[in-house]
């Protein structure tokens, strides 16, 4: 490891630069160039070539004066063009460490690597793009604590080949979870990935230029058509053309998946867990198993039905936000089966022998959920409902014209007071269906390992964190709680949105609750 400062690979002045700010500054403007009508005079084109030529100059003196070392014990990295930052990262405080390999750098023998602390808030406390792959495999070795490098760190990725730098086969490894293209393909279809194909629809009148106008106007033609009463199309058309707009956002929200996730594997090697995904361009992120805060079982209805759920593991270091193409840093695992739940938390938390009997919590939250809900509705239901009976004495009045339909309605004296009654039915039904649903989710354990705490309404989310990783308590009631003999009980964890959160128990369980976590946050319980 360099010891004196050493440059990022040469070429990180290109592929250096997240696809995101690329696709920010300057795919977007250059289509709106090219599917523009452009100057006469070739300025347009010049003026780009320009940017480019000054970006370009921006990049090379920014890949110049970067400097990262590596002493054995602290990693510093020095960046800035005009003004300069150091970071001093000590390798005892890293809680995740991430090799991501885009299908471009894995083809040019590169890597980025990611380093997260208990601080990374935001993003990584350190992004090194790009370097070597043997660099940044021997970094990643080095930069985790003794008793683990014969383990995890020998590790290396499945796509090193011959001629690659040698890396050590690991002392010993165990595959924890190995997903099936199937398997990936499932959970992209039952999981909010399937909005991804009506995302990109949306986003294909950006790349039309002026264009555009013209698919807007030929659309409000054949609106205006239909509103002089042109002939609409069959319910063969409008059920093919469904049909079709299913199969295309299926199809693609398979492919992206199967492209982000294949190949996903979790290997335990040692004390560490290595997550690997990806076809094309992989990533491997490396969680040391004592670092692990919290593990959230995910599952909404759809799954709940099939029988099975989505993992993620909050490590101290797993920031919210971050770069990455995933959005986040915390360690996901797209599906898993019901019956596989209890081994692979046994794997994630080895102190844990079962999950502990869940309690339900008292009728009263169910009250209160009601209540919530409906003051909730309230909220904008009020108002909403004074907007349409105003309209219906005055339609004149709207500030926007009113719709041929809408006005038919409102000339109704009946729809004045029937419209926002029978929306009123409907909300309130709905409203406290849903509360009954966030009622049934509610449910908390607790033992001398583990405490568990599970909420939701339609997708439901149970928490297990370990005792031994608490870092404090709280205990909080609200006016409308106490009413009730209701509290919340917050466990805190390291890391952000790691806490548990017991809502709406018995305020002498709630009391009890926060006696045991505090104890075990102080060392009276659970500690190792």
């Amino acid at each position: 490891m360099p010891s004196d400062g050493a440059r990022l690979h040469p070429a990180s002045i290109l592929l250096g630069i997240p696809l995101v700010q690329i696709v920010r500054a300057l795919v977007v403007p250059a289509l709106a160039v090219l599917a523009g009508r452009g100057g006469a005079d070739g300025r347009t084109e010049l003026l780009v070539l320009g940017v480019l030529a000054l970006a370009l100059v921006v990049r090379v003196l920014a890949w110049s004066r970067f400097r990262w070392s590596f002493d054995g014990e602290v990693l510093r990295v020095e960046q800035g063009v005009l003004s300069r930052r150091r970071r001093v990262v000590a390798a005892a405080r890293v809680q995740q460490v991430e090799l991501d390999r885009p299908l471009v750098q894995r083809m040019l023998r590169l890597a980025t690597l990611r380093i997260e602390t208990a601080g990374s808030d935001a993003g990584p406390e350190v992004e090194l793009r790009v370097l070597g792959l043997g660099e940044a495999l021997a970094l990643r070795t080095a930069l985790q604590p003794d008793e683990a490098r014969d383990g995890a760190h020998a590790v290396a990725p499945r796509d090193v080949q011959d001629g690659e730098p040698p890396v050590e086969q690991a002392v010993e490894q165990d595959v924890v979870l190995r997903l099936s293209a199937g398997r990936v393909a499932l959970a992209s279809v039952t999981g909010a990935q399937l909005l991804v194909a009506p995302a990109l629809l949306a986003g294909l009148p950006q790349l039309a230029g002026d264009r555009s106008d013209e698919l807007f106007d030929a659309a409000a033609d054949w609106l205006g058509d239909v509103a002089a009463g042109a002939a609409l199309p069959g319910p063969g058309v409008w059920l093919a053309g469904a049909g079709l707009l299913l199969i295309a956002s299926l199809v693609t929200t398979v492919v992206v998946a199967i492209v982000r996730d294949g190949g996903f594997t979790i290997v335990r090697v040692g004390e560490d867990l290595v997550l690997r995904r990806g076809l094309l361009g992989t990533r491997e992120s490396t969680v040391p198993l004592r670092r692990v805060q919290v593990v959230r079982v995910t599952a909404n209805p759809l799954r709940r039905a099939l029988g099975v759920a989505s993992l993620r593991i909050h490590s101290a270091g797993g920031s919210a936000g971050g770069t990455g193409a995933s959005g986040e840093r915390r360690a996901v695992v797209p599906l898993v089966a019901d019956t596989e739940v209890a081994d692979l938390l046994a794997d994630l938390l080895p102190d844990l022998a079962e999950l502990p009997v869940l309690a339900q919590h008292p009728p009263a939250a169910a009250r209160r959920a009601m209540w919530r809900r409906l003051r909730g509705l309230a909220v904008w239901f009020a108002p909403a409902s004074a907007g349409w009976v105003l309209l219906s004495l005055a339609p004149d009045a709207s500030p926007v014209p009113l719709p041929a339909p809408v006005r038919d309605l409102l000339a109704l004296d009946a729809a004045v007071w029937a419209v926002p009654l029978g929306v009123a039915l409907v909300s309130v039904a709905l409203q406290l269906l849903l509360a009954r649903f966030e009622y049934a989710a509610l449910a908390h354990g607790l033992d001398a390992r583990v405490v568990v705490a599970r909420r939701g309404v339609l997708a439901r989310t149970t928490s297990v964190a370990p005792l031994a990783r608490l870092q404090g308590t709280t205990l909080r009631a609200s006016w409308f709680q106490a009413r009730r003999g209701l509290a919340t009980v917050r466990a805190h964890v390291a890391g952000p949105g790691g806490d548990v959160v017991v809502f709406d128990v018995g305020a002498d369980v709630a009391a009890v609750l926060q006696q045991r976590l505090a104890d075990a946050a102080a060392g009276g319980v659970g500690r190792r």
